[in-house]
């Protein structure tokens, strides 16, 4: 059973009648996670919910969703009077608000957090094997999204995710262990596969800013299938020969991470998270392996319960 409630700025919550039709949707970056729930509703109560800024559900007693309203609407049509309520997940603050330009002589994560994170009462978990960043800059004009984007992914090698609780997690992915198996006897609705070369790089030259030093880092698996696209990274001068060729690293995998896709739609709720592995292993099917989830999306409507997965390959999800 699905539960919701919302958060009013005074402080006091509002718990919503009974969920007609609802929609998740879970990924690991940008876009952030979204959701959209109809309820039914009462005349007269048109305009409860102005203070409405934080929302809640519960799957069967347990936390699927925290969030930021964004917009909400009551109406009146031939299927009854009701209430419509959408936004999404706690990455939306970081994204709404710009970071104040600044130079970080050395940048920590206790920096980025305190700076950036924790004035929009956003609560963090992990993240303490981050490195020191020297020379770290945040520019006029980005997002404090963008700024513990490149902090945590560009220089440490960790997304940035948010949790069902809406807390911000900075350490690697959920597990690593097998969770879904999808086979013969999973109730199947719908599948696609495909891949994009479009924008997977071959290699990349990672150079510092005043002087000739250079280093390469190709993808050698990309070049033998005919991949040709290279791209030229400048890094401050203090950089050092490992953290150069991590930019490189960073580069290609950042750049491959979406060329595979396998999207499967199975019947049932809440059956797999972003970050998660995936067994495929269905008879006559040509892609079947090993995947990692990148997006979710659960679907309550007319067809029932549905989980689209949006599946890549496992060592390429960064």
């Amino acid at each position: 059973m699905m539960e919701c409630w919302v958060g009013l700025g005074d402080g006091s919550t509002v718990l919503l009648p009974d969920a007609v039709r609802w929609e998740f949707c879970y990924g690991t970056g940008v876009p952030c996670d979204s959701f959209f729930v109809r309820c039914l509703w009462e005349t007269g109560q048109e305009k409860v919910l102005s203070q409405a800024c934080r929302f809640f559900a519960d799957w069967e007693g347990q936390r699927v969703f925290t969030g930021v309203v964004d917009e909400f609407s009551c109406a009146c049509s031939a299927e009854g009077l009701y209430l419509e309520l959408s936004g999404r997940g706690m990455a939306a603050l970081l994204l709404d608000n710009e970071a104040m330009p600044a130079q970080y002589q050395m940048a920590t994560r206790a920096d980025i957090v305190a700076d950036h994170v924790t004035p929009y009462g956003i609560e963090v978990v992990g993240g303490w094997s981050l490195p020191t960043v020297n020379e770290f800059t945040v520019t006029s004009g980005v997002s404090e999204w963008s700024v513990l984007h490149e902090f945590a992914c560009y220089y440490g090698g960790i997304v940035p995710r948010f949790d069902r609780m809406g807390r911000l997690v900075l350490d690697g992915h959920e597990t690593d262990s097998e969770g879904l198996q999808i086979s013969d006897s999973t109730a199947l609705v719908g599948w696609e596969y495909r891949e994009e070369r479009h924008g997977v790089l071959s290699q990349v030259a990672v150079r510092r800013r005043s002087s000739w030093d250079t280093q390469w880092v190709s993808d050698p698996a990309f070049i033998a299938e005919g991949g040709n696209a290279r791209r030229v990274v400048t890094v401050p001068n203090a950089t050092g020969s490992a953290a150069m060729r991590y930019s490189g690293d960073y580069q290609l995998r950042a750049s491959r991470s979406g060329r595979v896709r396998l999207n499967m739609t199975v019947a049932g709720a809440f059956l797999a998270w972003p970050g998660q592995l995936v067994q495929v292993s269905r008879e006559g099917f040509g892609a079947n392996g090993l995947y990692r989830v990148a997006q979710t999306e659960v679907v309550c409507g007319q067809d029932g319960l549905t989980t689209t997965l949006v599946l890549g390959e496992p060592d390429s999800m960064i």
